[in-house]
């Protein structure tokens, strides 16, 4: 009896436990997340600094930038398939991409090297048009993010004062965690993303580091013209499901 007693009590001890522990843990991820994100302004900060005060976006590779990259992921329809390179333009400035994977983010994996970097090594998105110039331009985020405005798509999320876009309850719970072009980091705690009204575009576009699937098996594509296996084929984890 004493024995069941014991066992009884631990169990419930566990149980009053558990949650209290999957909260810690999860703060403790989004805590190490914005240290991330911190770590990757100072980086894209040390950039600039040697880029006459301009990110990635707005130089050219000739120099070390990603400008024509990000003039091609409009080209292609607003695809962001190429995301990861705008955060490989930092690998001078950082000493490893592992940074760029959010610890709560199982769906991605850190990288060990910026050569072989890519989008399933990125839990952030980028903020194409951001402009130091313009301090509270949104310059990287959290990847976890949606927005039903017809202007925005799979890759692109496009921000406006009047088109908010929301948080998924992928990595945070309904919550996210920004880094500005003055390289202060926030966490929002609110299910919105919305656009900063002072010393920020009138319009930001959040690039998303999306990944396609694998094309489904033959069986599936029988009858179905080649030109058309994409739309069974689509891309997950840029609109996970609230």
């Amino acid at each position: 009896m004493e024995l069941l007693a014991v066992i009884a009590i631990v169990t419930i001890l566990t149980a009053l436990l558990l949650p209290t522990l999957g909260r810690t843990q999860a703060k403790a991820r989004r805590i190490q997340c914005l240290a991330n994100l911190r770590q990757t302004g100072i980086g894209f900060h040390s950039f600039l600094h040697d880029h006459n005060d301009c990110f990635p976006m707005q130089v050219s590779t000739n120099f070390g930038g990603t400008m024509e990259s990000l003039f091609a992921s409009y080209l292609a329809g607003q695809d962001g398939s190429s995301s990861y390179s705008h955060f490989q333009s930092l690998s001078n400035d950082l000493a490893s991409p592992r940074i760029f994977a959010c610890p709560a983010d199982p769906a991605r994996t850190p990288a060990d090297d910026f050569s072989t970097l890519n989008n399933k090594n990125i839990s952030y998105f980028v903020g194409a048009n951001a402009d130091y110039s313009l301090p509270n331009s949104i310059l990287a985020g959290d990847r976890n993010i949606i927005s039903a405005a017809s202007n925005s798509s799979r890759s692109l999320i496009r921000l406006a004062e009047s088109k908010p876009a929301s948080w998924t309850r992928e990595l945070h719970g309904l919550k996210g965690n920004q880094l500005f072009a003055d390289g202060h980091v926030e966490r929002v705690n609110g299910l919105l993303v919305k656009l900063p009204r002072r010393n920020a575009p009138v319009a930001m576009d959040l690039f998303l580091p999306t990944v396609k699937t694998p094309l489904p098996p033959p069986s599936a594509l029988a009858g179905l013209p080649r030109d058309r296996w994409d739309t069974i084929a689509p891309e997950t984890q840029s609109q996970p499901s609230l």
